[in-house]
């Protein structure tokens, strides 16, 4: 009886964890759940940007019942083709338009060759008005967009992603050495891609599998790279 009483062992005691790793694993998680929210944010941000862009094809013409007062709404006027020009830059051709309009002075608006070529001078055209600015050149089916591309938004945006990346390649990584010299260099190929791609992005005007899909995939592809260099180093 003694015997087995002395042969018992105590019961084993969990290792403590001390409050350095704690904080350690809490750093890490804020680190990840900030810089993932802020891309996921950035992201929005972007979606937001695009649609902006062509807000003028769903908004209602100005002076009808659709449109409230107050709200954005688009004018329709026509327009007077005086002169036809092109320049090549690079072995490509643009076509010009200039354009009298009948409340505003005149403009020169780039299209497509099949509406340079069917549009001689003398023709009148249809524009879209939208924020005080022409939108849209049309005649006969053709269609040539003039885009605002927000390019202030898009460096801004750029930015903000490229950081949040950086602070979550930083967190998933860390704390690996490689983490410090890794996520910068990673944030910094994410926001001049981002600035690039929202560039033409916005003035593409895709459709949404592609405008949102392909930067994901990029992101994401950068994300991996960059962490897992990170843990390498």
């Amino acid at each position: 009886m003694n015997a087995r009483i002395e042969d018992a062992k105590p019961p084993g005691r969990r290792p403590r964890v001390s409050g350095k790793v704690v904080a350690r694993v809490l750093a890490r998680i804020l680190l990840v759940v900030a810089g993932l929210s802020t891309v996921v944010a950035g992201f929005g941000w972007f979606l937001d940007t695009f649609h902006a862009v062509d807000a003028y094809r769903s908004a209602p013409q100005c002076g009808t019942a659709a449109a409230a007062p107050g709200a954005p709404c688009v004018l329709r006027e026509t327009g007077r083709v005086t002169a036809r020009s092109t320049s090549t830059s690079d072995d490509s051709v643009s076509y010009h338009l200039s354009v009298a309009r009948e409340t505003a002075p005149d403009g020169s608006f780039s299209v497509g060759k099949a509406f340079y070529d069917d549009a001689r001078v003398g023709t009148t055209v249809d524009l879209t008005i939208w924020n005080g600015r022409v939108v849209e050149v049309s005649w006969h089916g053709h269609r040539a967009p003039t885009r605002d591309i927000p390019a202030l938004a898009a460096l801004k945006l750029a930015g903000l992603i490229g950081a949040a990346s950086a602070v979550l390649v930083h967190g998933l990584a860390w704390p690996r050495l490689g983490a410090a010299a890794v996520a910068p260099a990673a944030g910094f190929v994410i926001a001049v891609s981002a600035f690039l791609g929202s560039v033409m992005l916005f003035a593409a005007q895709w459709p949404m599998i592609i405008t949102l899909g392909v930067p994901v995939l990029g992101w994401l592809f950068v994300i991996v790279i960059g962490t897992s260099i990170a843990h390498e180093i």
